[in-house]
């Protein structure tokens, strides 16, 4: 988008280097894509020599995205403004997107590897909570719904998960956009920094251009007082708008700026994607988080292709070119398989709650409590600060600890 001065757990997916396919899309099909497709005619053509990753963060040390292991310790890590920050920032369940060198392959006991040159991590909202339903596990926020589920990631500041939130509190919330509702289905809610700016990242619908105004979700915006407009700004198009404080008299909320919703794909010789489909207009043609994807008949479909549709979670595998993934493995992941993901951990014990029998590995809490947590290499006399340790576990029910099931410490 450009923006002129306005005067008014499955096992991973193979990574290696790859020929392209073969693609039959014409241009024209990737129009619809709702992530900037820019004239790529689906031809035979050639990714960078690197890799990407977009995904939510599942483990540390360094950062697991994708079932990739990538070293962040060199890399430049930025927010959503390209402010530069700390990897110490990261959080599991945080949306991130990661450049990084050629992947090694997993092995029978350990994760494909990569090393990340940059890590860009952002939310899809900054809001006041204007609605709770525990019972139904969503919150309202900026006129979104937002659910909740068993792998919701909740900051450690908030104990309980939901039970911790109130009506008036402002949130961050990292997730996926699922257009089906529409709805946002977090990863991670976490409180939001003092004096945060409201702001969303949501489709556009209903815009009216006349009036200035457009919807997203069950919300109005009005985009009149905005400093900048996206010359390409269209219904179903991706943007990412901060906002006023509060809605205005006719209870719309008001866009202070504009920016472009989807990062354009970095051409990379491997890639792996893993969302929701936001736009499908064929089996050869959909977008997963608003980024483009196109398939061939060289493409594996490990679930088949029948399935696809708008708001079903896949995982696609492919090479991009010209901003676009092509394809050539495409997983489908049931809610099931998320409800069941491990979560990963390597590195040295920060501090050790005795009491709790719990311990914080790269800012996350492990307890200890499961009756199936196996040791090696040790017992839980070792958990002691500064102990290097692997970690396996899965989310605690209130989504703010990781209870392990196996902790390893090294040799």
């Amino acid at each position: 988008m450009t923006f002129p001065a306005h005067t008014g757990q499955r096992p991973p997916l193979r990574l290696a280097a790859r020929r392209w396919l073969l693609m039959s899309v014409a241009a024209a099909l990737l129009l619809g894509c709702g992530g900037g497709g820019n004239g790529v005619d689906g031809g035979v053509g050639s990714g960078g020599t690197g890799s990407f990753a977009s995904g939510s963060v599942t483990g540390f040390g360094s950062v697991i995205v994708n079932a990739v292991r990538f070293d962040d310790s060199t890399a430049r890590v930025e927010d959503a403004d390209g402010n530069l920050k700390s990897r110490d920032d990261l959080r599991l369940g945080m949306s991130v997107e990661i450049d990084g060198a050629a992947i090694v392959p997993a092995t029978a006991t350990t994760l494909a590897t990569s090393t990340a040159s940059r890590i860009r991590y952002a939310s899809e909202m900054v809001g006041a909570i204007e609605r709770i339903d525990r019972a139904a596990g969503t919150l309202t926020v900026l006129g979104q719904l937002v659910s909740t589920s068993t792998q919701t990631v909740f900051d450690a500041s908030l104990p309980g998960g939901m039970d911790a939130l109130a009506v008036g509190r402002v949130v961050e919330v990292h997730g996926l956009f699922d257009a089906t509702v529409p709805r946002y289905r977090a990863t991670r809610i976490e409180p939001a920094a003092a004096g945060a700016t409201p702001r969303l990242r949501g489709v556009v619908g209903q815009l009216d251009k006349v009036a200035m105004t457009f919807r997203i979700g069950g919300a109005t915006f009005a985009y009149g007082q905005a400093s900048a407009t996206a010359t390409d700004l269209a219904d179903g198009s991706f943007v990412r708008v901060k906002l006023q404080v509060g809605t205005d008299s006719a209870g719309r909320w008001v866009v202070s700026s504009f920016k472009a919703g989807v990062n354009p794909l970095p051409d990379a010789e491997e890639a792996t994607v893993k969302g929701l489909i936001t736009v499908f207009n064929s089996i050869t043609s959909f977008s997963v988080n608003g980024q483009p994807v196109t398939t061939g008949s060289a493409t594996e479909f490990k679930d088949g292709s029948a399935g696809l549709s708008v708001g079903v979670r896949v995982e696609v595998e492919g090479a991009v070119s010209g901003g676009v993934l092509r394809a050539d493995k495409v997983a489908i992941e049931t809610d099931a398989e998320e409800s069941g993901r491990e979560y990963e951990f390597d590195g040295a014990i920060t501090t050790v709650n005795t009491t709790a029998g719990t311990f914080v590995l790269r800012g996350v809490t492990i307890g200890t409590s499961r009756s199936d947590l196996r040791f090696e290499n040790g017992s839980a006399a070792g958990l002691q600060a500064g102990a290097k340790v692997e970690v396996k576990g899965l989310l605690a029910a209130d989504g703010t600890t990781v209870e392990a099931t196996r902790i390893k410490f090294d040799d």
